[in-house]
């Protein structure tokens, strides 16, 4: 089962409610209200979170200025952090106005045609405008199921209203353009810090619309709108278009959940691209997609072809562009590691270098290098839009965008070749960078400290000999041995601990439920009842361990429970008046026996035996004074397991109780899921406790009650049960990384999408 985008699907799941149809307006403005209160929360808690960063940030500054940055932001924000809420919020509702009052949202080239109203976006303006961008495709591919849902369903209810992803006010375009305009109106931070923030938003924000847009869903399932969403819907007055994001969710939703189940049991990766299928493919980017912007670029599904050979000036051979990237590399690799966000520079530093000798006539490429670039280019480009990778390996990555682009120039069996070490080293840098726990500083983890010196010397020495890269490549596959033989013994001993805890939490239950099913329907003397269920208790515990449930001695142990039952109930037949007489100072001697297990000391031991014997003898004696019988009690119930569960009235239920409980029920697939997920995957995983993401591997499925993951050193950081499991990975808090080497798979993910758009 592969690594997959895990998101709830929440519409599978939530059953329907008989509730009043509302008409129109009311009903879309309990869903604007109940949106935007959902929103405000989620808002509230990355707002906790960003002072944990900045602080965190401020902490691992290199720089007095770098530090005064964060610090300065963190105030800033949390002055300001009410008014940029509510001008959010402000922001959301105007929206669901302009839609209740049938206006049409104002598309983004709505401008005047003019070449005088067109100019460059740059500097600030082209950060944020690459943020809104990411952010938003990402958040609509995370739940574009749900989206497709909502969006048909509101164009069902208004009828009047085209409404599409451009004018759904819950739309994640719609949201983060509220919350970067409400940033820009109250926060006067520096572009570093607003990048930061805004990257928060996406991951606790939009990346956790999944409740909202399911409540959303089900009041218009419950108002009688669209309960089931035909795949292709065609409205009298507009069609979907074909290929959209509405005709094709749900089947691609489908598709990819079966990938991603099937990819873990997949045999390994093995990409091979020969030159004469690269120049099919690329001539089909070329003359079967749409211009983006000029005559020099086009749209190859979601990557972009730059036109190179088509350039008026003379002939670039391909040893003087190599040369020229080899002057250019280590300036490159230092601009790179000196941001914090990786970006591909393959496609301005070719140009910059063809236009170097005349800006008006830049020089041209031969076709099979324009291939190779726009190649290149485009892995790079699947490399930074990788959620399975960390922004640290991302980085680490991308430093090598001009090396692998003059290997891919130099020697085409870079892309045929499975063993090449330059494919080699990229796929050693993932497989160690996936583990990385970006909470804690990495510049002092060794692991990446020798990567980074790596991929530096690298862009320092490496000029025509890959010998490089394949010294490199052997220093790191002996680091990573080294740590891998440390993580292993570790984790084996973090497994013998674990199971070692296993068979006490099962020797316990077991005990427990032998002694409840033995005094739930009786009532023994109050000193009775606590021996039993405190003292044998231990020694069914012990019994279990030692020997085992079907063994003799557990019998013997479980069978004394009943004898001493039987012995303080009131017999008065002859028969059984003799066994009792002849019984009683048997068990007295049993009971003795089995407390040596329990109890070293001789003395506690007797004083035990002989507390019992007393109470026995006064059940025996006509005079004796009376001696209260009782049902278990609470304290006694709690001591085998069996306390009563608290119950909450729905009315006395806070939202998210009564959220948590409609969605009690887990997905079957889920479920499934976690039951079958095999030992060694690696997960990234949002823990409740710490409210952060961390990447551990599933080390041990001991039983259904034990999932147990350790971090790359094989120490435990998490401990889960089958259902838990489940729960999380519905609900988005666990998510499978894909581990598969990643040149492999991501060179095969835009051949695919090269053949889509051809």
């Amino acid at each position: 089962m592969a690594p997959k985008k895990d998101r709830p699907e929440h519409l599978n799941l939530v059953g329907a409610k008989s509730q009043h149809t509302a008409p129109p307006p009311k009903l879309l403005e309990h869903i604007q209200n109940s949106s935007i209160e959902n929103a405000l929360r989620l808002l509230e808690q990355m707002f906790s979170a960003t002072d944990d960063l900045f602080y965190d940030l401020s902490k691992r500054a290199t720089s007095n200025n770098e530090q005064n940055l964060y610090f300065e932001s963190m105030r800033e924000i949390r002055i300001k952090k009410r008014g940029v809420a509510s001008a959010f919020a402000h922001q959301v509702n105007s929206v669901f106005s302009e839609l209740m009052a049938n206006k049409p949202a104002a598309a983004p080239n709505e401008q005047e045609d003019d070449a005088s109203s067109l100019s460059i976006v740059e500097g600030d303006d082209l950060e944020i405008e690459l943020a809104l961008n990411n952010m938003t495709s990402r958040s609509r591919d995370l739940y574009k199921q749900e989206l497709y849902e909502l969006t048909i369903r509101l164009d069902h209810l208004l009828l009047q209203t085209r409404v599409d992803e451009e004018n759904c006010p819950l739309d994640p375009l719609q949201l983060a353009s509220a919350f970067i305009e409400a940033c820009q109106n109250q926060l006067s931070i520096n572009i570093k810090a607003r990048l930061i923030l805004f990257k928060l938003f996406e991951k606790h924000v939009l990346k956790q619309l999944g409740h909202i847009y399911s409540d959303a869903n089900q009041l218009l399932i419950d108002a009688g709108i669209l309960p089931k969403v035909p795949r292709n819907l065609n409205k009298s007055r507009s069609a979907v278009p074909p290929g959209s994001l509405a005709d094709n969710a749900s089947a691609a939703a489908e598709q990819e959940l079966l990938q991603q189940q099937a990819a873990l049991s997949q045999p390994p990766m093995s990409f091979q691209l020969d030159l004469n299928t690269l120049s099919t493919l690329m001539a089909s980017a070329r003359s079967n997609t749409a211009t983006v912007s000029g005559d020099n670029t086009r749209a190859a599904g979601p990557y972009t072809y730059y036109l190179y050979a088509s350039n008026p000036g003379p002939i670039m051979a391909s040893p003087q562009l190599s040369s020229l990237l080899t002057k250019s590399q280590p300036l490159v690799d230092r601009q790179l590691s000196a941001v914090q966000q990786p970006r591909n520079i393959i496609s301005d530093v070719v140009t910059q270098l063809l236009a170097k000798r005349d800006p008006e006539v830049p020089q041209a490429l031969e076709q099979p290098d324009e291939d190779i670039i726009n190649l290149i280019a485009m892995f790079f480009d699947s490399v930074l839009s990788d959620e399975n990778l960390p922004i640290a390996v991302q980085s680490l990555i991308c430093r090598l965008q001009i090396p692998i682009l003059k290997i891919a120039l130099r020697d085409r069996s870079l892309l045929t070749d499975t063993e090449h070490p330059a494919r080699r080293l990229i796929n050693l840098i993932t497989q160690a960078g996936l583990s990385f726990d970006e909470n804690k500083p990495l510049e002092r983890d060794p692991l990446y400290r020798k990567i980074a010196d790596g991929v530096q010397t690298i862009n320092r020495l490496y000029k025509a000999d890959a010998s490089v890269f394949e010294s490199f490549l052997h220093e790191l596959e002996e680091e990573m041995s080294k740590e891998h033989r440390k993580s292993n013994l570790v984790e084996r001993r973090t497994t013998q601990a674990e199971e070692g805890k296993s068979k006490l939490r099962l020797a316990r239950a077991s005990a427990q439920n032998a002694l409840y099913n033995k005094l739930k329907h009786v009532q023994l003397p109050e000193a009775v009842s606590n021996f039993l269920t405190n003292t044998w208790l231990q020694v069914l515990v012990i019994t279990h361990l030692k020997h085992g449930y079907d063994s003799d001695e557990w019998v013997e142990a479980e069978n004394l429970v009943s004898d001493i039952i039987w012995l303080c109930q009131q017999h008065n037949d002859p028969k059984s008046l003799a066994r009792k007489k002849h019984l009683q100072p048997e068990v007295l001697q049993r009971v003795e026996t089995g407390l040596e297990a329990a109890i070293d000391n001789p003395e506690t031991r007797t004083s035990k035996v002989t507390a019992i014997e007393e109470v026995l003898l006064s059940l025996s004696e006509a005079e004796a004074p009376q001696i209260d019988f009782i049902d278990l009690s609470d304290d006694q119930k709690d001591a085998l397991g069996k306390a009563a569960p608290e119950q909450k009235s729905w009315e006395e239920m806070t939202a998210l109780e009564r959220q948590q409980t409609r969605y009690e029920e887990l997905s079957n697939h889920f479920y499934l899921e976690a039951k079958d997920i095999p030992e060694g995957v690696w997960l990234e995983y949002q823990t409740e406790e710490s409210n952060k993401q961390i990447r551990c591997k599933l080390s041990s499925k001991i039983d259904a009650d034990s999932y147990i993951f350790v971090n790359r050193f094989g120490f435990k950081v998490l401990e889960r049960s089958r259902r838990q499991l489940a729960y999380d990975m519905q609900f988005s808090k666990a998510r499978i990384i894909d581990s598969r080497p990643m040149f492999e798979r991501l060179m095969d993910k835009v051949v695919s999408h090269l053949k889509q758009a051809a």
